[in-house]
Order: structure tokens, then C-alpha cells, then sequence
């Protein structure tokens, strides 16, 4: 039986005690996803993810309840900036290192991959992936800051390799998107409506992080929405990272990363 059958099952039951309570509402047991209120709960019964299927010829996932990680980099021109990035001479620097330590704690067992957006190009740098901790962090080293910050576009394309991961574990397992950015959103990429979309249906188990990494006002910081924290400096972003993985699994921060 498919996870997300499973899911809308226990929706339709808890939609069916709202109702009797006069309420509307829909809960999900998926790690810390927020509750989400519905308009219409009878919409729910409808719901599935990941739609589409098992692709043909696909082989399944030896390992259906795999945890997949995709991190999203901003590397807009304002992470060139030194602000926040205590003995780094960057904050890309910062980034770079608090993602390779981070990585490197990343149990082998979990996919993780690398989007990063810089002059104004968006690219999947690593696709998700056990075996690719190595190339994770080069990746991360050869990104060079600059350009705007399209967070939603960035938010789209995480989803969709999320979703697509989903198809070769039937929906089961975990899935998560931690985004860590330092700027507002460039014009028409309010990343909002995308997040929406994910947490409408509520048979759609992917979670949103996101690390404010100096910044104060960010489109992302929704309370009940996305799972935000926010950092001022290299160790906070750490801390943010840890947090993160901490909830999916238990490992050990690496202790030393050289980012040069």
C-alpha cells in the first residue's frame, strides 16, 4: 500500500471528527509539519503524492523509508558581502564551511543534493544521492556569488526533485528542503505560492527549513508554515544545519572542514 493512500486515510478520518466538531482542519503526523487548515475537507480524500506513478523500468528504492535531504544556496551577489561572517571572508566562505561539515556528519544511508542559485542561473549542482559527499562539497566550493535571488523558482525545482525521489519509494520515507539564504526575494520569486502549493495537500509530506543567515525580513519567516531560524553568524548557521538533521536522524557534527 502506498504511503500517501495510507495518509489520506488517517486525513479522512480526523476531517471527519472536525466536522463533527464544527471545525475544518488537517492534521499530519509527518515530523514537525505544520497543521494546515482546510476550506473543504472532503478535498482531502482526493489528495495523493507523489502523482504520476512509478516510473517505467524504475528499480524501487532497496530502502523505502530513505530520509532525502535537497539543500538549496543562495549565492546571490550579497553573499559576497562580509556582514555576519565573523572570520570567514565572506559569507559564501561561512556557507561553505558549515556545509561541509554538515554534509560530512550526513549519515551515508540519506540522499542529499545541491541546488544553488548565482549569477542569475539556478542550478541542480548535485542530484540527490548516498554516494556523493565528495562532489557535494566541491560543489559548493566552485559556486561564486552573484546575480539576484530567485527563491521561488529555487523552491519549485527542490520540490520537484523531492517528488520525483518519491516515485522510486512509493511515497514512504522523508523528505526535506533547507534552504539557507541572506536576501529578499528577487521580483516575481515571492517563494510563498510555492509553499502553499506543498502544504495544500496534505498527503504531501515535505518539509520546509529555512536558515535566515543575516537577515531579518525574509518571505520564508511563516510561522506555522516553514520551519525558519535565523543566524548572524558562522556558529548560528551551524547550529541551524545540526538542528535540521537532528530531527531527521542522529549523527556527529564534523568537527574540522577547511573551505579554502
Amino acid at each position: 500500500m502506498a504511503r500517501g493512500n495510507a495518509v489520506t486515510r488517517v486525513l479522512v478520518l480526523v476531517a471527519l471528527f472536525a466536522a463533527a466538531a464544527g471545525g475544518w482542519y488537517a492534521f499530519s503526523g509527518e515530523g514537525n509539519r505544520p497543521v494546515v487548515a482546510v476550506d473543504d475537507w472532503s478535498a482531502i480524500t482526493e489528495q495523493r503524492w507523489p502523482e504520476g506513478g512509478v516510473p517505467e523500468d524504475a528499480t524501487l528504492d532497496t530502502d523505502p523509508q530513505r530520509t532525502n535531504i535537497v539543500v538549496v544556496l543562495d549565492m546571490s551577489g550579497s553573499m559576497d558581502e562580509a556582514g555576519c561572517a565573523g572570520s570567514h571572508p565572506s559569507k559564501a566562505a561561512a556557507a561553505r564551511a558549515a556545509l561541509g561539515r554538515w554534509v560530512e556528519a550526513v549519515p551515508r544511508e540519506v540522499n542529499v543534493a545541491l541546488i544553488a542559485f548565482a549569477g542569475n542561473r539556478l542550478r541542480t549542482l548535485v542530484p540527490l544521492g548516498t554516494d556523493n559527499r565528495a562532489e557535494f562539497v566541491e560543489a559548493a566550493r566552485q559556486v561564486r556569488p552573484g546575480g539576484g535571488t530567485p527563491l521561488r523558482s529555487a523552491m519549485a525545482r527542490a520540490h520537484e526533485l523531492l517528488t520525483e525521489r518519491a516515485r522510486y519509494q512509493l511515497g514512504y520515507g522523508r523528505y526535506q528542503i533547507v534552504m539557507i539564504t541572506d536576501g529578499r526575494h528577487s521580483q516575481g520569486e515571492n517563494p510563498l505560492p510555492v509553499v502553499e502549493e506543498i502544504l495544500r495537500n496534505p498527503a504531501n509530506p515535505v518539509e520546509i527549513h529555512t536558515i535566515g543567515f543575516c537577515i531579518d525580513d525574509s518571505a520564508l519567516r511563516q510561522p506555522g508554515l516553514v520551519h525558519y531560524r535565523s543566524a548572524n553568524d558562522p556558529e548560528q548557521l551551524s547550529q541551524g544545519l545540526s538542528s535540521v538533521l537532528a530531527e531527521s536522524t542522529s549523527f556527529q557534527p564534523a568537527e574540522d572542514f577547511d573551505e579554502q
